[in-house]
């Protein structure tokens, strides 16, 4: 089988009770703040069981770019492709994280490297929700009172996904393809150069972006493995970036993207 088949199940919404919430921007209080909907790896790695199966996906985990402590690393979702008769990949990395750092930093790359294969990916177009927040030991936590409404938010925005009379939390969204990644707002950067850097395996694109809103800025930004629609002359309607600071200075990461129409 094609992993082009798995595509579909793979990108499937998931129940309410699979969805985790982490904080962002507290208020200076530290009372309240934005809860931010997400996949914890257990989930992801049960939906590559279930739908791929347990001898037929693997990852791998390798130093990422350079840092100044060298706290970050590149994880690799392999998926093995029947018709092709060899292993399917997709990579993205992440820093160490503040808490339980190897374990942390190790689980937010195979998340990030499993968006890439559409898990998830869904939920990054959901906006975050203004909670109530609780301190749990040396962190600040979504307070449990929250949990019944962040439940029925998620079901309703999944409800908003199906479109008009769907109830269902299992029918997946439109399946992105080269036409249907085309979002339908106004350009908000173009593509002016792109070149592909491949080191032990691991691919790489180095594009130079420019910002439409300033006609003078054009940054150079990394895009973890090779995709056909980041191409010369090609406009993005929307884009995630981050930043890392390396040995060499701070470099800025494409994350997800929207073709502009």
């Amino acid at each position: 089988m094609s992993v082009n088949k798995y595509l579909e199940k793979l990108s499937e919404p998931f129940g309410a009770d699979c969805v985790k919430w982490r904080l962002q921007n507290l208020n200076k209080e530290k009372t309240e703040g934005y809860a931010v909907a997400y996949l914890d790896s257990r989930a992801i790695a049960q939906r590559l069981d279930d739908v791929v199966g347990q001898m037929r996906w693997k990852d791998e985990y390798k130093p990422w770019m350079p840092s100044k402590d060298n706290r970050s690393q590149l994880c690799t979702i392999y998926i093995f492709d029947d018709e092709l008769k060899e292993w399917v990949s997709k990579s993205d990395g992440a820093e160490m994280s503040e808490i339980q750092p190897i374990k942390g930093g190790i689980s937010d790359a195979f998340k990030r490297a499993a968006v890439k294969w559409g898990i998830g990916r869904y939920l990054y177009s959901m906006k975050p929700v203004w909670v109530k927040a609780k301190r749990q030991g040396k962190s600040m936590v979504v307070d449990g009172s929250e949990l019944p409404r962040l439940q029925q938010t998620y079901l309703t925005f999944l409800k908003n996904i199906d479109g008009p009379g769907e109830t269902s939390a299992k029918k997946p969204p439109a399946q992105k393809t080269p036409e249907s990644k085309k979002s339908n707002i106004a350009p908000m950067y173009e593509i002016l150069g792109v070149k592909k850097q491949q080191n032990n395996n691991i691919v790489r694109s180095l594009l130079r972006i420019k910002d439409l809103k300033s006609e003078d800025k054009v940054a150079t930004v990394y895009y973890n493995g090779e995709d056909s629609n980041l191409k010369v002359g090609a406009k993005l309607g929307r884009a995630v970036f981050s930043s890392k600071d390396t040995d060499f200075g701070k470099v800025h990461i494409l994350q997800d993207y929207d073709l502009a129409a």
